[in-house]
């Protein structure tokens, strides 16, 4: 309880010194990298509504394997599986704040892990929606 008997009083606390907000901020930085002029959160909105085929699937929902994952492992050609689902991640690399490297870590792979712990807070559904190819099976 605080100085006043109320548990959410919290004057009593003492602030934190310097050295313990910079340990603090370097655990917990965000690596963001300078993106590209065109790369833009708002322009990944217009790419999306601009009905290119993002997927590359014509449409199709496809059903496919972790082996056939693992050939889309380039720059030119990266794929990776989220939750179950596999997303053409090709065109979104450029876009990804944390670079292109950082997202080159899972293409070809299950991403679903690293995803969620570095973005609990992101709806991939929606951010990848027209990346969709289909679901990961055996």
């Amino acid at each position: 309880l605080g100085p006043n008997g109320s548990p959410n009083d919290f004057t009593a606390l003492p602030l934190p010194d310097e050295a313990s907000v910079a340990d603090l901020k370097s655990s917990k930085v965000r690596k963001k990298v300078p993106l590209e002029l065109g790369c833009s959160p708002m322009d990944w909105m217009r790419l999306n509504r601009s009905g290119e085929d993002l997927a590359g699937t014509g449409g199709a929902t496809i059903r496919t394997t972790m082996a056939e994952v693992s050939l889309h492992c380039t720059e030119d050609d990266a794929w990776t599986v989220l939750n179950g689902k596999v997303y053409n991640i090709t065109r979104y690399l450029k876009f990804h704040p944390g670079g292109v490297p950082e997202l080159m870590r899972v293409a070809g792979k299950d991403g679903t892990i690293l995803f969620n712990f570095k973005h609990p807070w992101v709806n991939i559904d929606a951010l990848l929606k027209n990346c969709f190819i289909g679901y990961v099976v055996g």
